[in-house]
């Protein structure tokens, strides 16, 4: 219970400062911290379920903060979380250069699922190419803070949590037949 409070407060604390500096700086050049934490967490957190309900929560918190449409960011963050727990177990995300183009390429998926959602429930919302450079620009900068926010979500887990972090803590070796 206490890896999880932790990490809604930190995720909560994130977005806020996201949003402050994106509203002084500008929204492209700013890493999505909330997507950063939630693909962190899909990467590491042991519980499925759990781990679903708390990118849900991180993302209805993007929407309460960033008056998109509600529950717009929860689902595309439980998707995020879903796409980074497959990659996770298929992939080797532990690396920063893996886990720099996987979030690359799941930012990019991001902002086309907005782009869908925002368009379905708002079809008078209009999207151009006139943006793909700065989605790339938005891309990149995620990619490039991605393994940063790798490292604080472990360590506020680490702080937190009452076990190594999904380490075996006894090494039990197989029975040989002879």
């Amino acid at each position: 219970m206490k890896p999880a409070v932790a990490l809604l407060l930190v995720s909560a604390f994130a977005v806020m400062v996201q949003g402050a500096a994106a509203g002084l700086m500008g929204h492209f050049i700013i890493p999505d911290l909330g997507l950063l934490i939630v693909v962190a967490l899909g990467t590491r957190w042991r519980s499925l379920a759990s781990g679903i309900v708390l990118a849900a929560l991180i993302g209805y918190l993007a929407d309460l903060l960033s008056g998109s449409l509600l529950g717009q960011h929860a689902l595309l963050r439980m998707l995020a979380f879903a796409a980074a727990r497959v990659g996770g177990r298929s992939l080797n995300l532990r690396g920063a250069l893996p886990q720099a183009v996987f979030v690359g390429i799941l930012s990019l998926v991001n902002a086309l699922g907005v782009a869908v959602l925002t368009t379905f429930f708002a079809p008078d919302a209009r999207f151009g190419l006139a943006s793909a450079g700065a989605l790339l620009t938005h891309a990149g900068i995620n990619a490039v803070f991605a393994p940063l926010v790798a490292l604080g979500t472990d360590r506020v887990l680490g702080l937190v949590s009452d076990d190594d972090a999904g380490r075996r803590l006894l090494r039990i070796e197989p029975r040989r037949v002879s």
